[in-house]
């Protein structure tokens, strides 16, 4: 019998509980908006399970981190949290989480593809992280727009749907052209540089020049490499060309949706979440007119070469020092990835269990996104980092130097230089400790 079968009716059961759940605007059903799926879940299990209160508070992108490294200083952690292992990698190498080895059948653990395990599993093979899905995060493209501009040559085509650098920035320059006459103060893209939230954006980039961000040996950091630079100099002409939103220093990751879904942007840095958004604002009447966007890869300075981020949010339950809490928090966790159906397709991602999440009629963006994220000969999944010593505190350095280009304060090889030597220090210290 699974833990998820256990009977729920001993006297223990039966005290109140509390718990607290905090979680990024992140999941929804299409006619949801994000994040509000969460709340949906709540019920469901408060429903099974009466003697608990589950009370839910939905985090933002900017500063969620940091609120919740506060928390964890202070003793006033959510007893669960649901990120992705970019940063609850670095709560669990503190000591922060309870081990989830013990929720994991044998079963599942085989039918885990092996790259998700690695991503929730330290290095003495403790699961701190339930894994829940396996999703892309990737661009995604008002084509709609980009036609009405007169640029449908230049969309990505073929099977992948793969496309270059030169590509994407010949529909910048087609989309800014088509905005100057008709909606002047928009612009085809947004860049953002405000903190560290949405780096993954600049890393795929890096990716799709042949960047590299670290050593073999994951002790060094590589950012200055030649390709990496290219890559850093391409943006910053990016903004010297004003194909996207001037001062991206000043602008936060959180906006990039808002700004599709408005048609202020013609691409974005997304997936279903934002496709769904857009089908919720075309439901509501907030878009009037033709809006088809379509999912494409990162573009690569190879022709059938492309990029995305692979991975999805899972579930972590912090040590509150409350066993009671803990039992229920694991219940909770495996309620939503066991025994609601809802869940799996509410995370718009595939299930890392190997069951159907596409149906007899499949959408067929996720159709073709489930061919995508399996084609490892065509697509890179960039290096999630997540093993990096430090990696969080990397991130945190990584911005300024940015800002510093963004602005001309600095040209990007020394930009990257300093942030080598910086996050080099930082590596080294967090190995040193550990030692």
């Amino acid at each position: 019998m699974t833990p998820s079968q256990e009977a729920t009716t001993n006297p223990e059961d039966e005290k109140p509980v509390e718990l607290v759940f905090w979680n990024y605007p992140v999941w929804n059903l299409p006619d949801q908006k994000p994040g509000e799926y969460a709340q949906t879940l709540i019920e469901k299990f408060e429903k099974k399970y009466p003697n608990v209160k589950v009370k839910l508070e939905i985090i933002p992108y900017d500063g969620g981190d940091q609120k919740v490294n506060v928390a964890l200083a202070s003793n006033t952690a959510p007893d669960i949290l649901n990120d992705s292992p970019g940063r609850t990698t670095s709560y669990a190498k503190r000591g922060y989480t309870v081990p989830l080895n013990d929720l994991l059948t044998e079963e599942q653990l085989k039918k885990i593809p092996q790259n998700v395990l690695e991503k929730v599993t330290l290095q003495d093979g403790t699961i701190f992280s339930y894994p829940q899905g396996l999703g892309a995060t990737l661009m995604v493209i008002n084509k709609s727009l980009v036609e009405r501009a007169g640029a449908a040559d230049v969309l990505p085509s073929g099977e992948l749907r793969t496309w270059t650098i030169e590509q994407f920035e010949k529909l910048l320059v087609a989309v800014r052209e088509y905005q100057k006459k008709e909606t002047p103060d928009h612009y085809p893209f947004l860049m953002f540089g405000l903190n560290e939230q949405g780096d993954a954006l600049y890393h795929s980039f890096m990716a799709g020049f042949g960047g590299k961000r670290y050593t073999d040996d994951r002790t060094q950091s590589t950012f200055s490499s030649t390709e990496n630079v290219q890559a850093v100099e391409w943006f910053k002409s990016l903004i010297d060309k004003q194909l996207v939103y001037p001062n991206p220093e000043t602008r936060a990751a959180g906006m990039s949706n808002d700004y599709f879904v408005q048609e202020k942007t013609a691409v974005a840095f997304g997936g279903f979440s934002l496709l769904n958004a857009v089908q919720k604002a075309k439901d509501e009447g907030a878009i009037k007119g033709e809006f088809e966007a379509i999912l494409a890869p990162f573009p690569s300075v190879k022709e059938d070469q492309g990029v995305v981020i692979g991975g999805g949010g899972q579930f972590v339950i912090f040590d509150n020092g409350d066993e009671n809490k803990i039992k229920y928090a694991k219940k909770f966790i495996q309620f939503a990835q066991t025994e609601d159906p809802d869940f799996i397709k509410a995370m718009n991602a595939f299930d890392v269990y190997g069951r159907d999440t596409l149906g007899a009629n499949p959408d067929p963006e996720k159709l073709w996104l489930s061919k995508l994220v399996t084609d490892t000969e065509h697509i890179i999944a960039i290096d999630g980092s997540y093993d990096i010593e430090g990696y969080s505190q990397t991130r945190a350095v990584f911005f300024p130097e940015m800002q510093a280009v963004f602005i001309g304060a600095k040209e990007p090889l020394q930009a990257m230089q300093d942030y080598d030597e910086k996050a080099n220090k930082i590596i080294k210290d967090a190995i040193a400790s550990k030692k």
